[in-house]
């Protein structure tokens, strides 16, 4: 009896280990690429340090991406989206999930600074879909194309239906 208490035991113990190893794998899944990248723009994935951005970089969950003075960086996502930033703007891709087989999906993010353009891709095409948290308030956007800027305690946003939430 005791062999299968043990034998119980490591086989648990086990699966515990697997299920914890495949985690990160799954939070570092990749959202998109770096499809244009001006000067000074800079990447933190989750539990890494900050790094500068290239040409090709992969994007993945919870990514802070930031451009500085002179910086500017244009996103790709998996679904054909684009974001672009502006100089000295922030961006945390919070959520991204995409099914190419059905071509639907979320995306949600926070932009805590600067101007940024987004262009829906196919989960766009979804209602409530894409949502931009800010400061002041979080954006929907539905379709097309949509330019959003936080400034100091304020949001604007402009584009074929967004709508302010």
């Amino acid at each position: 009896m005791e062999g299968w208490k043990v034998r119980g035991l490591l086989g648990l113990a086990l699966a515990i280990c697997i299920s914890y190893s495949v985690l990160p794998a799954q939070a570092q899944e990749r959202v998109g690429v770096t499809a244009a990248v001006n000067l000074d723009a800079e990447g933190q994935a989750p539990s890494k340090p900050v790094e500068k951005l290239v040409l090709g970089h992969n994007v993945v969950h919870n990514e802070r991406i930031s451009t500085l003075d002179k910086g500017q960086v244009q996103i790709q996502f998996v679904d054909e989206s684009t974001i672009s930033l502006a100089p000295n703007s922030e961006i945390i891709i919070d959520e991204f999930v995409y099914d190419p087989n059905k071509q639907v999906g979320k995306m949600t993010a926070t932009v805590t600074a600067g101007l940024l353009r987004f262009v829906g891709g196919k989960i766009s095409k979804q209602s409530d879909a894409v949502n931009f948290a800010t400061p002041s308030g979080n954006v929907a956007v539905r379709g097309g194309v949509a330019i959003i800027e936080v400034k100091r305690n304020t949001t604007a946003s402009s584009g074929a239906r967004t709508q302010p939430r």
